[in-house]
């Protein structure tokens, strides 16, 4: 990873925060974003190798650029413009209205990326039709709020006025038929929950892509819906593909053994059978046809 540079800065409106145009360095490729103050610690980090750095080691092996690849939960981008420097083009899917505009603008300041990146204003849910989306999901706080990468189908257990939007949505089929798209090697999905209400029973359904690696962060739900949640998405994975890998060290994953050996799905010490999991499935599981 390389560093942040300032390229220059400018004003955005009379009562809006300075905005910075700034290139940012990974694996020793750049692209550009703009940035206000409250994210520039946060590219920073992009760029020091301190924000999912396992995320670019996995886009790096999987990604082609003669193949199509979808981001779910694109947020403000970075996984979306340096995928689009890997790969021949970008479906990016980002519900947050907040997070789309600064997504938005993001890619308007790559104008060489610009025409590889197709940007939908949507969310994907296991049917057609409007979601809604809790702003915190399932992490809902004090300090939550659209546009702070949070944002769920999924609301958080007992919480009391958590805001929430309806957003768009469609089920994944319908989103691949809409955009014609018959290209696609590799989804990435980081939806705060979203991913146990899209996989069961929905993922066996792709096979006209010839099932596209998948790379799926996990989010753990209260411990009186973990295993039902959890198993209910592994066993789908399990039906659709023959290898798993940790996104951490690309180390093979036996994914039902570590299932079956959970016997307290509420055990958080460290350590504990459930803790490996978490930590393994939180960091990101790749699911694919292809050996890495």
């Amino acid at each position: 990873m390389g560093l942040l540079v300032q390229a220059n800065s400018f004003h955005a409106g009379a009562h809006a925060d300075a905005q910075h145009e700034l290139s940012v360095f990974v694996h020793r490729r750049a692209f550009r974003v703009r940035s206000g103050d409250a994210r520039k610690a946060f590219w920073g980090r992009v760029a020091a190798g301190l924000w999912e750095p396992q995320t670019f080691e996995v886009f790096q092996r999987f990604l082609r650029p003669d193949r199509s690849y979808i981001d779910v939960g694109a947020w403000i981008g970075p996984t979306v413009l340096y995928g689009a420097l890997l790969s021949r083009r970008v479906h990016a899917l980002e519900p947050d209205p907040v997070a789309f505009a600064e997504l938005a603008a993001n890619v308007d300041a790559n104008p060489a990326l610009r025409r590889k990146i197709h940007l939908h204003p949507c969310g994907i849910g296991p049917e057609n039709g409007p979601l809604r989306l809790y702003a915190g999901g399932l992490y809902f706080g004090e300090q939550s709020h659209f546009g702070d990468s949070m944002s769920g189908m999924l609301a958080a257990p007992g919480a009391v006025g958590q805001p929430c939007r309806e957003v768009p949505g469609m089920d994944l089929e319908r989103f691949l038929a809409l955009n014609a798209i018959d290209d696609c090697n590799f989804i990435k999905m980081d939806i705060e929950g979203g991913e146990y209400a899209v996989i069961p029973g929905l993922w066996r359904r792709l096979p006209q892509l010839g099932l596209p690696t998948l790379y799926v962060s996990f989010h753990a739900p209260e411990p009186a819906r973990r295993e039902a949640l959890i198993r209910a998405c592994a066993e789908e994975l399990l039906l659709c593909y023959p290898r798993f890998y940790s996104a951490v060290d690309a180390r093979g994953v036996a994914l039902a053994q570590l299932l079956d050996a959970v016997g307290d799905w509420g055990d958080e010490a460290p350590g504990s059978p459930w803790r490996k999991l978490e930590m393994l499935l939180g960091a990101g599981l790749v699911a694919s046809h292809e050996a890495w």
